[in-house]
């Protein structure tokens, strides 16, 4: 084999080697348990957990109906098949400064558990989504905007799917937003739905 073909194959083999460490860059490989925190958000903290970074909900919760707080309450019971969602003040909900820039926070919970959560920030304006995302990924240590898809969303949004979570950025009206939630514990209620559903049709008759 003359130096040449040497040198060509070696070319070769260091350009698929390259290609493949940008793809295994490029791919997400986070879960649940490693997924990011924000402000001390994370997926499958408890509701106890989540409802210490809000210590002024507890306050507003005490002066809506009774009926509201029941549902609330069975919805945040562990053993509760009943997905909640909340929505927090930053401003009279949380610590003074952990949620500074933020407007508004909702989070969904299941079983006791935290399963999605969304930030809404303002004060910064942002020229394009793919700034955001850079911004994102660089603060969360995400992989690069490669990696991240076009979401569903009117708004400017992308996505970025990984082993069970997704997490979605957008910018609308000079905001941003930032969603983490994981994509698998739908599957539970779902299933039973379907299930439900069609023994329902298995029965039906006209």
């Amino acid at each position: 084999m003359n130096k040449r073909v040497i040198a060509q194959f070696t070319l070769v083999v260091v350009t698929i080697s390259a290609h493949s460490q940008a793809l295994s860059q490029t791919r997400c490989s986070l879960t649940e348990a490693t997924s990011p925190s924000i402000r001390g958000l994370r997926l499958g903290m408890s509701t106890q957990e989540l409802l210490a970074l809000f210590p002024g909900s507890v306050k507003s919760w005490a002066k809506e109906p009774k009926e509201i707080r029941e549902v609330r309450e069975k919805a945040l019971d562990p053993n509760g098949n009943l997905p909640f969602w909340l929505v927090f003040d930053p401003t009279t909900d949380a610590a003074r400064d952990q949620f500074a820039s933020v407007d508004s926070v909702s989070v969904g919970v299941y079983k006791g558990r935290v399963t999605d959560f969304s930030l809404v920030y303002s004060g910064t304006e942002w020229n394009n989504i793919d700034e955001w995302v850079a911004k994102v990924s660089e603060s969360l240590r995400l992989p690069g905007r490669q990696a991240w898809v076009t979401g569903p969303s009117e708004a400017p949004n992308k996505v970025l799917n990984c082993t069970g979570i997704e997490i979605e950025a957008a910018i609308q009206g000079g905001g941003s937003s930032i969603r983490i939630r994981n994509t698998e514990y739908l599957k539970g209620p779902d299933d039973r739905a379907n299930t439900l559903h069609e023994k329902k049709r298995r029965d039906f008759k006209p």
